[in-house]
């Protein structure tokens, strides 16, 4: 088990406040806005995975694509 974190997927701090913002703002729409189920699921996921992303400081995308 490795205890280190690749530095290539880690994310900065800008991109980690950002990704917090976009989080919150997803959510919140999807809490608050008048749309369809279809949209609120899809503004949820958009939630959940910019703030795990943001929260964990680890992007799976650059892992991916590494």
């Amino acid at each position: 088990m490795v205890d280190t974190v690749d530095k290539e997927n880690t994310i900065s701090d800008l991109e980690q406040k950002i990704r917090l913002a976009v989080g919150s703002a997803a959510a919140a729409a999807a809490i608050f806005a008048p749309l369809s189920y279809k949209w609120k699921g899809v503004l949820t996921a958009v939630a959940a995975d910019a703030i795990i992303t943001g929260v964990y400081g680890i992007s799976p995308i650059k892992r991916v694509c590494a």
